[in-house]
């Protein structure tokens, strides 16, 4: 069966939503959401419409906690997913994990989550393709969340995909006892690699195992690991994301008001720039014209002066 291919597709993703986790980040969670239902609604929206067309039907597995900051994030997850338009076709399966896997006792993904999810990918099915194989096709994805997508998420997914190999292999003819073996063996590994390695480039430790007295042991010490990463690194990695995606690194502050003010590629020019536009305001705008006349003089009247700005440090840096 050197021709034959198979695959099952999953997707991991952080919570659609505007939050982050302020200040020192030791033992819970402390979260923060940077804006209401309703103005998350848009982004939301388009994630989902973007995933449906991509990957066909999804079924969120949510795997978030029903304690401290996590608590906030996942009521307002289920109320932002009921409230819109996705209700009907997106299915939501929550499961605590913290509370029904506590310790790494994974026997409540059999007995719990498993009967739940089988439903699912067995809709989905897998897809196949090969000489001697009939073809079939995977017609949706598990979209997966814990906090921070890494051990909960990791754990799940490997579960997951275990099960679903199963029926990978007999697609492919390949049904026997010693070579199914022979593939959980491998795909253990390779799961275990793959999680390994996320968590390295996420937070630049290992995985958590939750098994045994040594495992605890090397859990303690990554957890240790993870907390000075965050608190204490991950800002500078933050910075250099933010000079990527958005060509500079702004204030908090100075960002809001700028996407208040200006359109969003507006915001690609220099923080000086950006922070005397902000400052001088009160010259370009004027509220007391109606609401639909005063925003788009707002953004007419900035473009100019932003341009003009734009002119006015060339030939600065040019005399200089």
């Amino acid at each position: 069966m050197d021709d034959g291919v198979s695959s099952f597709v999953q997707i991991r993703g952080s919570v659609p939503l505007f939050w982050e986790q302020p200040g020192l980040q030791v033992g819970s969670h402390h979260l923060r959401l940077h804006r209401g239902l309703e103005a998350n609604a848009p982004a939301f929206d388009r994630h989902m419409v973007l995933l449906k067309e991509q990957y066909g039907q999804q079924v969120v597995v949510n795997l978030l906690g029903s304690r401290g900051g996590e608590e906030v994030l996942n009521r307002a997850f289920k109320k932002l997913l009921w409230a819109s338009c996705h209700a009907g076709d997106t299915p939501m399966i929550n499961f605590d994990f913290h509370q029904f896997a506590k310790g790494g006792k994974l026997e409540k993904l059999e007995t719990l989550l498993r009967p739940q999810l089988k439903l699912h990918w067995e809709d989905f099915d897998v897809f196949t393709k090969g000489e001697n194989v009939s073809p079939r096709f995977q017609k949706g994805t598990l979209r997966m969340n814990c906090l921070d997508c890494l051990d909960r998420t990791n754990t799940v997914q490997s579960f997951i995909a275990l099960e679903v190999l199963h029926l990978q292999l007999e697609t492919l003819g390949l049904s026997s006892k010693p070579i199914v073996d022979r593939f959980v063996e491998s795909f253990k590994a390779m799961w275990s690699l793959n999680g390994h390695s996320l968590s390295k480039v996420f937070t630049g430790s290992r995985s958590l195992e939750g098994k045994a007295k040594v495992g605890k042991l090397k859990d303690g010490a990554r957890s240790m690991s993870r907390t000075i990463q965050s608190n204490f690194f991950d800002g500078v990695k933050q910075e250099a994301i933010k000079l990527l995606l958005v060509g500079d690194v702004y204030s908090e502050e100075m960002a809001d008001k700028g996407g208040m003010l200006l359109d969003s590629t507006a915001l690609l020019v220099t923080p000086r720039i950006l922070k005397a536009m902000t400052e001088r305001q009160s010259e370009f705008t004027n509220f007391k014209i109606h609401s639909f006349s005063c925003h788009f003089s707002c953004r007419l009247f900035f473009a100019l002066a932003l341009k003009l700005l734009s002119l006015a440090y060339c030939f600065k840096d040019m005399s200089l």
